[in-house]
């Protein structure tokens, strides 16, 4: 009787550490797949924390699937929790082959004011999975510091220590005003010597000149002659063009100036100079106009004559 009864207490105890071992292994392996707070990275000091500073912390978290984290499981950008408010959150999210890992980043400020060191903390945070046969959380540790105050005592303290602000340094603007003196004077010359170029009006000295006179008549004679289609209309017209430039020239020149006069007519107004051949061009083409008997283009011999009298009268401003 002895060894049969031996023989079963040795497979009892055989079965029981089988099945110990079994346990144990799916314990493990329960515990292996487990999520986790996989690092926590909290500011560096635990003191001299003053109102308004930002504290940050990391979070990095392990999650098996099937579970995940929602997005509303997540702390809410300015909630407060005792004086702390959560101020940013930035979660980013590496999903991988069988888990995945979320890494959280959290951004607090204090904004209390206590009159003397007191201790606070960022709030402990817990995390709901969803995803899972039941529900489960991740919780992650609360952070103590030690607050302080800006002054020791109440705001009768605070006043009596109140400095006076510092004028803030002056700057020497001398430079810069030179340089806009300098500025707003080439821009006036500009704009003057643009007037003196371009302005047909006379109400500027200098602006009433012959050749200034005859570019007004030759322009209003250029509109007219686009709607004449007779050609002794035209004719007529492209004569009186020719008789202004005359005119304006026999001015300048105290005398009637004709094609051997160009010579004494330069040297004596030296800023027409630049333009003695096309001057010389001007008396050539009003020779063949009276006496030619071949029909002309009145018309644009009218616009050529406008844009002459144009140049003639920047000669005559000396611009």
């Amino acid at each position: 009787m002895i060894k049969p009864i031996s023989k079963l207490c040795a497979t009892v105890i055989l079965l029981a550490g089988l099945l110990a071992s079994f346990t144990l292994q799916a314990a493990e392996e329960v515990n292996a797949k487990a999520a986790k707070v996989v690092s926590l990275t909290n500011p560096a000091n635990t003191y001299g924390v003053q109102i308004g500073d930002k504290l940050s912390r990391k979070i990095v978290l392990e999650v098996p699937a099937p579970f995940k984290i929602a997005d509303g499981a997540f702390p809410k950008k300015g909630s407060k929790t005792n004086g702390v408010e959560l101020v940013e959150i930035e979660v980013q999210t590496d999903q991988q082959k069988d888990v995945t890992l979320y890494t959280v980043n959290l951004s607090y400020q204090t904004f209390t004011n206590p009159s003397k060191p007191s201790v606070m903390q960022l709030p402990a945070e817990k995390l709901a999975l969803t995803g899972g046969a039941k529900a489960e959380t991740l919780e992650v540790p609360a952070w103590g510091f030690w607050l302080s105050p800006i002054v020791t005592g109440g705001i009768e303290t605070a006043q009596k220590n109140i400095q006076p602000e510092a004028a803030p340094p002056l700057v020497d603007d001398r430079a810069h005003k030179t340089r806009f003196a300098l500025f707003a004077s080439l821009l006036a010359a500009s704009l003057i010597a643009l007037l003196y170029m371009n302005a047909d009006g006379n109400w500027l000295p200098f602006m009433g000149g012959a050749f200034a006179k005859a570019h007004r008549q030759l322009k209003r004679l250029a509109k007219s002659s686009g709607t004449k289609t007779a050609a002794e209309e035209a004719s007529a017209l492209e004569k009186r063009a020719l008789v202004y430039i005359h005119q304006a020239f026999n001015q300048h020149f105290g005398a009637n100036m004709f094609a051997r006069d160009i010579e004494p007519f330069v040297a004596k107004r030296s800023s027409f100079k630049k333009m003695k051949a096309e001057i010389a061009q001007f008396f050539d083409e009003s020779n063949q106009s009276l006496y030619s008997i071949e029909p002309r283009d009145s018309q644009k011999i009218i616009q050529d004559l406008a844009n002459l009298s144009r140049q003639l009268r920047a000669c005559e401003r000396g611009v």
